[in-house]
């Protein structure tokens, strides 16, 4: 019985001892909502892929850019992003963005991928002609 209740009462003293929480409430005080409101909001991962759609000669190359948001505090050494061709013989893309656009002419798209939210991504068509 000693022993529950000290565990209950080691619980109750780090409940109460939390930041930002007092018990008993003091009356007046300013409520802690708009800061737990602020942690509690969902980051909602963004991928901006620039340009959308191209005309290229054969040949040719194009640089595309993908701009992505981050969590709050988090930074990353390198854009964490994947980027590919959807279609066979479509040409190809660096790791950087770089596309080349193949010998044939046709309708292509490229795509980037965000690594650290794989469902998150973008396509660009790009025209060969």
């Amino acid at each position: 019985m000693l022993r529950s209740l000290s565990l209950a009462t080691l619980a109750l003293t780090f409940a109460c001892s939390a930041p930002e929480t007092t018990w008993p409430p003091t009356p007046g005080a300013p409520s802690p909502a708009p800061e737990a409101a602020k942690r509690a909001e969902a980051f909602v991962p963004v991928l901006n892929l620039r340009p959308r759609g191209i005309s290229l000669s054969a040949g040719a190359t194009q640089v595309f850019q993908a701009e992505i948001n981050y969590p709050e505090g988090m930074r990353y050494l390198r854009q964490p992003v994947k980027w590919e061709v959807v279609e066979a013989g479509g040409g190809t893309v660096s790791g950087g963005g770089l596309y080349t656009a193949p010998a044939a002419a046709g309708v292509y798209h490229v795509k980037v991928t965000r690594e650290d939210f794989p469902e998150v991504t973008a396509t660009a068509t790009v025209t060969v002609k």
